[in-house]
């Protein structure tokens, strides 16, 4: 059961692989949360409609591979083009000509270059851990051959293509434990877990092999920085494990942003903190 039904919901043929989106609310302006990536749908929002719908349109959309959108079959239907492809094509399906953009990770990601590529749509970004290759990434995310097979798989070990095709929830559970170093975290760990079966072993691997993110050349994230001209809000957690906690600091400083460092906090402080991040967007909704 929901705490709320969505107004409106569609699916989108794109070039063969659906796109589902629900519409909830319907007051100004309209505010779309963006996926941080395959790996979890758009429940992951599910702390935030409610709440947000009070006061504006909010739109969600399952990624590619997970929830109630389609299966991709190769790794060129997960680029990052096709991705950003798909969230124009949801606002323009809900006729929203404008909207606030609201991300996690790589849809924080999403959400900058979105507002660098179109500014005259995008009112306002706010940006839960960016995902943008600004900073060295975290030792322990690049410290083991994703590719090598081993005997045994220990720890960040088990982010690897073959411990993934053969044990896939014991990944998901390693990860999410990760993501969520909050003391009372079970539920949202069990929440994410679950929500990773639905992508699986197989489109994740589709995904990894997925051309190379669009803001991860040399120099791009910086300039996608630079070219947003709308408000933006940066929310990160001190014990963020999958982005470098340093990366929040950064697009602020490039955008001109304001900037909430929330101590203790891992990777997903919406989840854990729904109250904190809930207050902090409406108040963010409203100002820009």
């Amino acid at each position: 059961m929901r705490a709320l039904e969505p107004t409106t919901a569609g699916d989108l043929d794109r070039d063969g692989v659906s796109v589902h989106y629900e519409v909830y609310g319907s007051g100004s302006p309209t505010v779309y949360l963006l996926m941080p990536d395959v790996i979890v749908h758009s429940r992951a929002w599910k702390a935030q409609i409610p709440f947000l719908a009070r006061s504006f349109r909010v739109v969600v959309s399952d990624p590619r591979g997970n929830g109630r959108s389609g299966r991709p079959e190769s790794p060129d239907q997960l680029g990052d083009r096709l991705l950003l492809d798909d969230q124009w094509a949801v606002l323009d399906a809900v006729g929203a000509e404008q909207a606030v953009l609201v991300g996690v990770c790589t849809g924080a990601g999403h959400a900058l270059m979105m507002a660098a590529e179109a500014p005259e749509r995008v009112l306002g970004v706010c940006a839960i851990n960016p995902g943008l290759l600004l900073t060295e990434p975290l030792p322990h995310r690049i410290a083991f051959d994703f590719d090598e097979p081993r005997t045994s798989y220990e720890g960040w070990q088990q982010q690897n293509r073959h411990f993934w095709r053969e044990d896939w929830p014991a990944f998901s559970r390693f990860f999410f434990a990760e993501m969520f170093p909050e003391p009372h975290s079970t539920k949202q760990r069990e929440d994410c877990v679950e929500w990773s079966l639905g992508a699986g072993p197989d489109t994740m691997l589709l995904e990894h092999d997925s051309p190379p993110y669009l803001a991860n050349a040399s120099g791009t994230a910086t300039a996608v920085c630079e070219a947003v001209r709308c408000p933006v809000l940066v929310i990160t957690g001190s014990l963020d494990q999958c982005q470098n906690p340093l990366r929040g600091p950064i697009v602020a400083d490039l955008t001109g942003g304001d900037l909430v460092i929330i101590d203790g906090a891992g990777h997903l402080p919406q989840a854990r903190d729904p109250v904190k991040v809930n207050l902090l967007l409406r108040d963010f909704i409203r100002r820009v």
